[in-house]
Formats: C-alpha cells, sequence, structure tokens
C-alpha cells in the first residue's frame, strides 16, 4: 500500500511514498537550534543587515560570534577573501573604501550601480557601513542544464566495446527499406561499420563534421537540407554557456564539426577550468543549420556580464541566439537582469532561445519544487522567540522531507518586487528527525534586498526536511526550488528566470530514441516524454521589469494574482552525440535548446525578414503533440519539427 502525508500532531511520523520515514513536524530540540540562530539574526548590525544570508553570516564568524555548531554549518566560507556584488551608487569614495581594505575590485558598472569585488570577509561589514552601499551579496552560483548520463537511458553506452559490436550486430539487420535513413547518420557517429554508408543514398548522409547530431534526421532537418538547400546560410547564431576554449574550437574546425568562421567574442572563452559546453552547443547547432554562423559569449562571468554578452552577440550581428545557464539567485515572480537583456534583443528582432531547465516535473514524479500562497503552519515547540510563524506545507506539515539530493543550492522566494522585497522569510533544512539544523539562510530583508533567501545544498542528505518560516511582513507567495533535487511535497512550475521569460522560447528536452524506433524523424503521440529530468511549467509574474505590479495589491496565487505564461514552450531533441569530450551523448535541455536554435536558423533563412513572434510561430507549425493533448505543462506545443516550421516560414 502507498501511504502519503496527513496531518499529524507534533512529533508523529509520516511514511512518504518514496518509503522514507520522517518526522511530520518540528522537535523541541529542532525548534531550539532555530530560535537560537534567529536569536543571533535578531542582534544583527544594520551594515550586517544589508548583506544577504551568506554574507551576513560569514560576517559573523570572522568575528567570532557563533558559538561552534552554528560556525560548523556556516563553514569555512566566513574565512579569507568574499567574492561580492556591491549594490548602490558607485562612487569616489566607495572604490577607495574598498581598497583601502584590502579589497579589489573585478568591474564595475555606474549605469547598473553595481560593483564586483573581492573583500576580506572581516571587512565586508566595514565597507557595508558606506552610505553608498544599498546591497551586497555574495556573487552568485550558476549551473548549466547539462545532465550527467547515469542511468537516464542506461542502454546507450557508446564506450563500451560489447554494447558497440552488439549494437553494430543488431542495426546490421536492418531491412533495406530503412538503410537510406538510418544507416548514413549511424555511421558517420561510428555506431556500425561504415562500409553499410555506402549503400545510403549520398544526399542523407550526415551534414557535418566527424560525428553528427541525431537530431539532423529525428527533427528532419536533413530533408530541409538536402532536398530544400536550406541550411542556415546567412544566419547569424550567438551560443551562451560556461565555456568554450580556444583549444576546443581549433580542434572541432579541424574535423569540420564546427564551420571555419566561428566566433567566439574577445575575452569570452569563459573560465579555464570550464567544460567546453559551449563549443558541443555549437555543434549541434552546426548539425542543424550548418549554412549558419556561429559565435560565443560565455555565460558564467556573473549576472550582468551574462546580460551584456547576450547585447554584444546581438551587436555581433546574431538574430538567434540561444543559452544553456541557470543561475540560483534569478527572479522566480519578475524579470532580472538576464531576463531583461533579453527583452532588449528580442525588441530588436532576435529570437531567444533557452534551455527550460533540468529541475523534474510533476506529471513524472520528480518534481524539486513547491509554489503557493504562505499559509500559517504555527510555530515550532517552545517559539516563537521573536514572533515567527512557520509555513504548512499542506495538510498541516510544516516541514518538506528531501527524497533525492544534489547538492545543489535550494532557494526560498517569495512574491517582493526584487532589489525592494520588506517581507521577511528564512530557510532551514533538518535532519531527518527534525532535531538538528543541517543548512540555512536566514538574512534581511528591509525594503531593498532581493526576496530570496538561498542555503547552501553540500550537505544537504535524503531523508532531511525543509522548512520555511515568515520572520515579518505579509503573506506572499512562495516559490521553493531544490535544484535538481527531489521533495515529498512538491507542485508544478519548475521553470523560472530568463529561461521561463516571456519573450524567451523556452526548450524541454526529449530523448531522440525515447519511442526506441532507430534514428527516424519523431511521431506524434504518447510513445514520446519528455526527460524526466527536464523542468516543467507554467510560470507565473506577479512584476513588470521596472517592478511595477501586474495586479496591484494582489501579489498571491490563490486569488489569481498576476500573470500565468505557458512554460516551457517547445520540446526538442537530447541524448544526442558531440565530438566534445564529456559531451557524447549530451543530456539535458542544454542540449535540447541548441537543437531548437538550429531549426531557428533554418526558418530564418526561409524568411529572413521574420521577426521573433513570427520564427516563433514557424517553432510552434505543426509541433508534433506528446503527452498530455494539446498544450501542456511538460513539452509545451510538442516536438518542433525542422520541415514543418520551414513549410510554414515559407507559407506564410
Amino acid at each position: 500500500m502507498r501511504n502519503f502525508y496527513y496531518r499529524l500532531s507534533a512529533g508523529a511520523v509520516v511514511v512518504l511514498a518514496s518509503g522514507i520515514v520522517a518526522q511530520a513536524q518540528i522537535t523541541q530540540q529542532g525548534a531550539a537550534q532555530i530560535n537560537e540562530i534567529l536569536q543571533i539574526k535578531s542582534t544583527m548590525s544594520a551594515e550586517q543587515r544589508k548583506m544577504d544570508s551568506t554574507l551576513a553570516w560569514q560576517s559573523l564568524k570572522a568575528q567570532g560570534r557563533l558559538p561552534s555548531w552554528i560556525g560548523a554549518i556556516v563553514g569555512d566560507r566566513g574565512v579569507g577573501r568574499a567574492s561580492v556584488e556591491i549594490r548602490g551608487t558607485v562612487s569616489d569614495s566607495l572604490t577607495q573604501l574598498i581598497n583601502d581594505v584590502g579589497g579589489t575590485i573585478d568591474s564595475y558598472s555606474v549605469g547598473s550601480n553595481l560593483i564586483k569585488a573581492s573583500i576580506p570577509a572581516y571587512e565586508v561589514e566595514r565597507v557595508a557601513q558606506s552610505a553608498d552601499v544599498r546591497q551586497i551579496a555574495s556573487t552568485p552560483g550558476a549551473t548549466t542544464n547539462s545532465y550527467s548520463p547515469g542511468n537516464v537511458h542506461p542502454i546507450i553506452r557508446l564506450q563500451d566495446p560489447l554494447y558497440r559490436r552488439w549494437e553494430e550486430r543488431k542495426l546490421a539487420k536492418v531491412e533495406n527499406r530503412r538503410w537510406n535513413r538510418d544507416l548514413p547518420l549511424l555511421a558517420s557517429n561510428g555506431l556500425i561499420p561504415s562500409i553499410f554508408a555506402w549503400f545510403a543514398d549520398a544526399s542523407t548522409r550526415a551534414a557535418v563534421g566527424a560525428l553528427t547530431s541525431q537530431g539532423y534526421i529525428t527533427h528532419r532537418a536533413n530533408y530541409v537540407i538536402n532536398t530544400l538547400g536550406i541550411n542556415g546560410s546567412g544566419v547569424k547564431v550567438g551560443v551562451l554557456s560556461d565555456s568554450a576554449r580556444a583549444a576546443r574550437v581549433s580542434t572541432l574546425i579541424q574535423s569540420g564539426d564546427l564551420p571555419a568562421n566561428t566566433v567566439v567574442l574577445p575575452g569570452q572563452e569563459g573560465p579555464s577550468n570550464g567544460s567546453d559546453e559551449g563549443t558541443a552547443m555549437m555543434e549541434i547547432v552546426s548539425d542543424m543549420a550548418p549554412g549558419a554562423q556561429l559565435f560565443f559569449a560565455s555565460a558564467f562571468n556573473s549576472v550582468d556580464s551574462f546580460a551584456a554578452n547576450i547585447i554584444a552577440l546581438k551587436d555581433a550581428g546574431c538574430t538567434i541566439i540561444v543559452d544553456d545557464v541557470s543561475y540560483y539567485n534569478e527572479g522566480v515572480f519578475q524579470d532580472g537582469p538576464i531576463a531583461q537583456a533579453v527583452n532588449t534583443v528580442t525588441a530588436a528582432g532576435v529570437t531567444y532561445l533557452s534551455s527550460a531547465a533540468n529541475s523534474g516535473n510533476k506529471t513524472q514524479g520528480t518534481s524539486g519544487t513547491w509554489q503557493g500562497d504562505f499559509a500559517n503552519g504555527g510555530v515550532a515547540p517552545g517559539g516563537p522567540l521573536a514572533g515567527y510563524t512557520l509555513h504548512d506545507w499542506g495538510g498541516g506539515v510544516t516541514t518538506n522531507t528531501v527524497t533525492s539530493a544534489s547538492g545543489s543550492p535550494i532557494a526560498l522566494k517569495w512574491s517582493d518586487p526584487l532589489g525592494a522585497s520588506s517581507n521577511d522569510y528564512d530557510l532551514f533544512i533538518l535532519d531527518s528527525t527534525n532535531s538538528a539544523v543541517r543548512s540555512f539562510a536566514a538574512g534581511f530583508q528591509t525594503g531593498s534586498q532581493d526576496p530570496a533567501e538561498i542555503a547552501n545544498g553540500t550537505n544537504v542528505r535524503v531523508g532531511d526536511n525543509i522548512t520555511a518560516l515568515k520572520w515579518a511582513g505579509e503573506d506572499r507567495a512562495l516559490h521553493l526550488a531544490t535544484n535538481r533535487s527531489r521533495i515529498a511535497i512538491n507542485t508544478d512550475s519548475a521553470v523560472y528566470g530568463h529561461n521561463g521569460g516571456a519573450n524567451t522560447v523556452s526548450v524541454a528536452a526529449v530523448f531522440w530514441n525515447s519511442a526506441r524506433r532507430g534514428t527516424v524523424p519523431f511521431i506524434a503521440g504518447p510513445s514520446y516524454t519528455t526527460e524526466t529530468f527536464s523542468s516543467d511549467g507554467p510560470r507565473r509574474i506577479f512584476y513588470q521589469p521596472d517592478g511595477t505590479p501586474i495586479t496591484a495589491g494582489n501579489v498571491l496565487i490563490g486569488t489569481n494574482g498576476g500573470t500565468v505564461l505557458q512554460k516551457p514552450d517547445i520540446t526538442a531533441a537530447d541524448g544526442v552525440y558531440t565530438k566534445t569530450p564529456g559531451f557524447l551523448p549530451f543530456y539535458g535541455t542544454s542540449a535540447a535548446a541548441p537543437s531548437a536554435a538550429g531549426i531557428a536558423a533554418l526558418v530564418k533563412q526561409a524568411r529572413p525578414n521574420y521577426t521573433p513572434a513570427q520564427v516563433k510561430a514557424a517553432l510552434y507549425a505543426n509541433a508534433l503533440d506528446i503527452m498530455a493533448t494539446g498544450v501542456d505543462r511538460n513539452s509545451g506545443r510538442g516536438i518542433t519539427m525542422a520541415d514543418a516550421a520551414v513549410a510554414y516560414a515559407r507559407s506564410h
């Protein structure tokens, strides 16, 4: 029998559908630890209240003001130098102060009121004393939306010689009628002896280089390229990811897997320890649209650099731009700097695509998201110390059990405007018995901070329990993102940030061979489903990009505040092959987004004067309906197909 959570008295146990046993409510011991943390929070100085939670607790540890058990949770982040982003007035006195305390300024922008710097941890509070400082936050983390193969599709084990020989024997039995459409691509990808390629029609052979993405055939790009003569020529496509280092780009140009005119914007190769995921993405785009010119810029320098590089790619002439990056601090209920840059370039005629992310979905039981309105769950036993109220996740349960742990940051965000939150929520993760705090985020929101608390997920384990509480203020809509972990009490609406922006074409992922039909075109129907890790929608927003409420006075989901965006928009292939080491195969919405971007480039060549709205209409045209009938929260309009998209463009 499957058992689910339900309302119990404090201390009773809950048996979850996953089989994990957890405490339903916080114990006296757990409450005592939360209270001690909140007691220290209440003593924070005015300067520390300008800091995000990470920096504020770093500062307290650097000053020796934390008991050892809290210091252990904060970790060594409270020692040494802190990488920070300072928002306020970029003045000579502030830059001089940063230099005086031994800090170094990495970059600054007067227009954005931002300084990016490295400062000794024990001196951050001194910098915060400046009247020119409105907010100091630790440099936000980012992730690409690739996905480790693991057991996603265990049959695909290209590096296993025994598997390869078995696959070769199996494919040698392919019927004659399928040789022309199957064997050329498979041979080019090294899955069968190349002698079989001689039996294939030359017009259907792999389009680019030594290795060609399966999307070339499954999305019917081969038909558009070889029969219609449309290959993306004259179209410039910009790619943003972690890195595309010169040596890897050069190698792929030599093998023919990237075009000779590929451009990496000056200084934008990305970090030296990057994975070259950008080159793998460019390979996919090139396979789908081999005539397009490719441009790359890193999205991993900072949020503002990412936004600036979106503009730079537009200025370089790119009319199609695609990325696969998510920043953990991006706004859920309002567009932040990255999404605003997307808005800028789409208004200038650029079609922008992005990965939907890999945070799972409700339909397939893999959700790591909870979204809904704050509900009063009372207080923990022995509380409250400072008037806090626990959040009720449903059925009177005030903790939410982690059923799969990724180690990624866990973020709680709520429906206040960015940079102007005056309602104060905190986030705690307790152990499986709800008696010890394992991680937390408890900073201040006093009117100049973002509505977010982001906790370190490194020490979070399966069976641990997440609790949210309102320290002060009004009820707001909440969004909990565990970023690839899974939780027992969950909802849909995993897509957020620029990945799910109103002007972004948000791309979900479907395994290229999920129907086990071989390398043949996708078809509509339930045999295809999005990847279990592919993020779902919809996305609700409450504010315009400038912070103006969409529904003034109504920022709750239960009263239908704000507006709802249908996300993701479309679905495309992942699990495809590239030459870039580490991306054979290449899983994740990171691979799906460039598959769709290549199709967008074909559309743009077919109709150079098309606006972004018209390109989107072509991508949507006759998309293959999968999963729920019609537009759905997992696949959007369905699998976009190159032949249907180009046919639409040529006839409209």
